[in-house]
């Protein structure tokens, strides 16, 4: 590489602001994937109980976890434009 271009890497590493925003993209992004599969786990359970209430309860959280996830969806988009 170049010295401009090394610069530029170098610049990158050092921005504090551009660091602390890829670190909470990387949060974000840990954090939506264990809610995928919460979401997964969630549906699995819904299929196969037979408890009217214990299902209905599961529906509401499975409710709850879509609604999360597509908060976290929004908000990634958001913080992923330049």
């Amino acid at each position: 590489m170049k010295r401009k271009k090394l610069l530029e890497v170098l610049g990158r590493f050092l921005d504090k602001k551009k660091r602390k925003k890829r670190k909470h993209l990387d949060e974000l992004e840990t954090l939506l994937a264990k809610l995928d599969t919460k979401e997964v786990e969630l549906k699995e359970k819904i299929s196969t109980e037979k408890n009217k209430h214990k299902h209905e309860r599961l529906s509401k959280e499975l409710q709850i976890v879509d609604a999360q996830l597509a908060k976290g969806y929004k908000t990634l988009q958001k913080l992923k434009k330049p």
